[in-house]
């Protein structure tokens, strides 16, 4: 069964070279794509992996998508595709065949306007125009859904991003932390009681002369701080937020 999908350009291979199509016409076919935000025509591919994909039709539209995804990455990473299982290969390929035969086939003796009025009151005609609506009317739906999506993602992005803590330095309490921050932390060393509010003391007369500027100058300034008890605090601390 095929499947309507947005399909990563750089899964997709195609074994028509790059060669066989000029590359103004690639490049303006990309341009195309950014500007209208996505490719109107879909390609045909079959899955040839987990997440790995081939042209069956649309080579041109493939190599104008990687063109438009080397202009600008990040609005062209995906591509328009009908995505049918490798079984199905051969069948949707003779389907699209049979489909453009309809389409492109008139009389010789028809004039291009005769032809142009006859193709649109005709049965064959009348579907492909309404399948060509109705294509575009899937895009625009899929390309606004789209739109809406990474602005909401962004959104959430931006708001985690604010919610995330700021990381501490130990060092950084010593210099800046409240009174009632220092109570806190010593609490966590399990200081407390007269041992606490000395030391927390001693930090702040210490520290109101000059920010200290490492823990050995810590232990330095500050009476009754001494290694052990450094080393205490800071492993209480350690990964502190």
């Amino acid at each position: 069964m095929s499947e309507y999908y947005l399909v990563d350009v750089k899964s997709i291979t195609t074994k028509a070279p790059r060669s066989s199509f000029k590359v103004d016409e690639i490049d303006a076919l990309a341009q195309s794509i950014l500007s209208s935000g996505g490719l109107l025509s879909p390609l045909l591919l079959k899955q040839t992996g987990i997440e790995s994909y081939e042209v069956l039709a649309g080579d041109l539209e493939y190599y104008a998508a990687a063109r438009a995804k080397e202009l600008n990455p990040r609005a062209a990473e995906m591509v328009n595709a009908f995505v049918v299982p490798n079984d199905l290969a051969e069948t949707a390929v003779k389907q699209l065949e049979a489909l453009k035969k309809i389409s492109t086939t008139q009389s010789p003796a028809t004039k291009p306007a005769e032809a142009k009025q006859t193709k649109g009151n005709s049965f064959e005609g009348q579907r492909l125009t309404n399948l060509e609506a109705r294509m575009e009317e899937i895009f625009g739906d899929i390309k606004q859904t789209r739109q809406q999506d990474m602005h909401s993602l962004e959104q959430k992005i931006t708001a985690l991003q604010h919610q995330l803590p700021t990381k501490i330095e130990p060092l950084e309490v010593f210099n800046t932390a409240s009174t009632a921050e220092l109570l806190q932390k010593m609490n966590m060393a399990a200081i407390k009681g007269k041992t606490a509010e000395k030391l927390i003391n001693g930090i702040e007369k210490a520290r109101s002369k000059e920010p200290f500027t490492s823990f050995k100058d810590v232990i330095k300034r500050v009476d009754g701080l001494g290694d052990g008890r450094m080393l205490t605090m800071l492993d209480a601390w350690g990964g502190m937020y």
